[in-house]
């Protein structure tokens, strides 16, 4: 039986060529869960979570991996975030439902921003490209284009129980040799593009791998797990109500009785009475009520 919310490495090795293929299952499905989006904002949705994990395997980091897509048409915001151990989430915005295709005519003027926020010693990197072509995968293609100069090829699908992603990229060599290489590169693409979508989704994956590039010595590495993950908790909420300030949380109780606060990406909603609120400005992080409703 085939696993599911899994990550699988590979290498062809006679093509000088790694890989990805990306497997979502109940992860895909807890995002859905928490909102109800139109199919065409449901399908770019879903092609980024497949792609997180893809981009998460390409880029070395050990905090948060964050691609973000803001624009002036109608999918007006995407977010897939994902740390390095597997979990992921995800959330998009629109003012109404997009076309398919292309991403002018989806996101309107818009970039597209890959950040990276490193867990040690709290650095930061970010890369922009303008949100171009039919697809996300054509999007992030141009991004690798531009930022790992090597060339990357992604192809992502999704339904509403099931999102998948594959990733092709050169290897980098100390000593190419262009003509074949590039040879190599398109074969191996054109080979890529005959897996059908049944496939990416149910087949066994080191079958699959190995019938579609039966010439290039294939090297399957162990799987990783994926999974749904929200990284919002009570003391993270705590800190936002913090952050506003001790005269604005009173302000808000006075007029609501309470302060709730619901989390965009799992719908978790936080509740905080004056005594939280008393709790939280006195520093010493003792609430009364722990609960989190869902």
């Amino acid at each position: 039986m085939q696993e599911k919310d899994r990550r699988h490495r590979f290498i062809l090795e006679k093509a000088q060529v790694r890989g990805v293929l990306v497997r979502l299952d109940s992860t895909w499905r807890e995002v859905l869960a928490r909102a109800e989006y139109p199919p065409n904002v449901q399908q770019v949705l879903g092609h980024a979570m497949a792609a997180m994990p893809l981009l998460a395997s390409m880029i070395k980091f050990t905090g948060k991996l964050t691609l973000q897509a803001r624009g002036t048409g109608p999918l007006t915001l995407l977010v897939v975030q994902g740390n390095a151990d597997g979990g992921q989430r995800g959330l998009a915005r629109w003012v109404s439902e997009p076309p398919v295709t292309p991403l002018a005519d989806v996101f309107g003027d818009a970039t597209l921003t890959i950040q990276i926020e490193s867990s040690e010693g709290g650095e930061t990197y970010q890369g922009v490209v303008d949100v171009r072509g039919d697809y996300l995968q054509d999007a992030l293609a141009d991004y690798f284009a531009n930022s790992e100069q090597l060339p990357t090829r992604l192809w992502l699908t999704c339904t509403d129980t099931q999102a998948a992603g594959f990733m092709l990229q050169q290897l980098p060599v100390d000593d190419p040799q262009p003509a074949s290489r590039e040879d190599d590169w398109q074969r191996v693409n054109l080979l890529a593009n005959t897996i059908e979508q049944d496939e990416l989704f149910e087949k066994e994956t080191e079958l699959l791998l190995q019938q579609v590039f039966a010439e290039d010595d294939v090297r399957v590495f162990d799987s990783e797990p994926l999974r749904f993950e929200c990284g919002c908790t009570r003391e993270r909420t705590a800190g936002l109500i913090a952050g506003i300030g001790y005269a604005e949380a009173i302000d808000i109780l006075k007029q609501e009785g309470q302060i709730e606060i619901t989390c965009e990406f799992c719908n978790s909603v936080n509740r905080f009475d004056s005594i939280d609120v008393e709790a939280i400005f006195r520093g010493d992080g003792n609430h009364a009520d722990e609960s989190i409703v869902h």
